[in-house]
């Protein structure tokens, strides 16, 4: 059993807590930290740990393997350093940093240090995004030609000034590093690696400083192309289709839908199994910790997504296309 402590707790620690207390052969959360004490004693009475004082007092416990940093995305790359320095392994919420080069730092003290790093990208795991790489693999697309996606909620419109969020350094380019990524994980698991984006970012309903519609054209290696829309003041969306020259798909991977349109033949729904996401990367990732698998959100690949996510943000500062990787 994988003993974690709940860094950060927010309502976000709460459902990865949720998906695994009590249900989970692997993987469990025994102990946690957060600056506030009441956000400590709230989540220990809820899901049964004890609770540290400090960040520094979790890292020297010897009763806790792996930390579960759900904290501010400014502070995942220095929270990761010290966690793998301290022999913890470490599962982190995307976005994974909030540059290109912090996140390659933090990944190679995990490596240096020989401690799994795992990235919360869990639309992964989600049935419909299974099946479609599956269906990719086997051939069933012909040529990729192109990828949309679109994760947009109305949370930040309750933003308060004072939340962490609520500010243009944690929240770049509005719903990006909150919801865009992980539909830049899922088109790059898809179609490889992004290569050239061109983004607009504005702020037009939100009362905080950040912006609140955001789109994106990208350019893959692979020659295909994509778009992306986040918008933070919309009722909740979440799709991503993908189009070629054999078929098209369309899925929902929130509600586990997928249709299938197949050149020549009447549409088709696809019959899936829903998957609980958070159980799944969670248990994956203690798996990953005993070494008899890989996380399957390789560290390059979550640096990319973060690579991605500021080329976005250059681009719609700019007004240009942005090469990734280039910044």
């Amino acid at each position: 059993m994988l003993r974690c402590a709940a860094i950060g707790l927010g309502w976000w620690a709460d459902e990865l807590a949720q998906a695994i207390q009590g249900k989970s052969q692997k993987i469990c959360v025994t102990t946690c930290y957060s600056r506030t004490l009441e956000k400590r004693i709230s989540f220990a009475d809820k899901h049964g740990t004890t609770i540290h004082n400090s960040y520094q007092t979790v890292l020297t416990d010897e009763d806790v393997d792996a930390v579960l940093l759900c904290t501010p995305h400014s502070l995942h790359a220095e929270h990761v350093e010290q966690a793998a320095r301290a022999g913890k392994h470490v599962f982190v919420e995307k976005p994974f940093t909030l540059t290109e080069d912090s996140g390659r730092a933090a990944a190679t003290v995990c490596a240096d240090h020989n401690r799994v790093l795992a990235v919360g990208q869990n639309r992964r795991y989600a049935a419909a995004t299974q099946e479609v790489k599956r269906l990719l693999q086997a051939g069933e697309f012909g040529i990729p030609l192109h990828c949309e996606a679109n994760f947009s909620n109305p949370r930040p419109l309750q933003y308060k000034p004072d939340g962490w969020r609520a500010n243009r350094i944690e929240s770049p380019g509005g719903g990006i590093a909150g919801m865009g990524v992980h539909m830049i994980d899922a088109m790059t698991h898809l179609l490889g690696p992004v290569t050239r984006v061109q983004a607009q970012c504005k702020r037009l309903a939100v009362s905080v400083d950040i912006d609140d519609t955001t789109s994106a054209l990208f350019e893959f290696a692979s020659g295909a192309t994509g778009y992306l829309g986040t918008f933070s003041a919309c009722p909740q969306t979440v799709f991503f289709n993908l189009y070629g020259t054999g078929a098209n798909a369309f899925a929902a991977p929130d509600t586990d839908r997928l249709t299938l349109h197949r050149a020549g033949k009447e549409p088709t729904e696809v019959n899936l199994t829903p998957i609980d996401t958070l159980k799944a990367e969670l248990e994956e990732f203690a798996d990953a910790c005993t070494g008899s698998v890989k996380f399957r959100v390789l560290p390059e690949e979550a640096i990319h997504t973060v690579a991605v996510m500021q080329a976005m943000v250059a681009s719609a500062e700019h007004g240009a296309p942005i090469v990734v990787g280039s910044l």
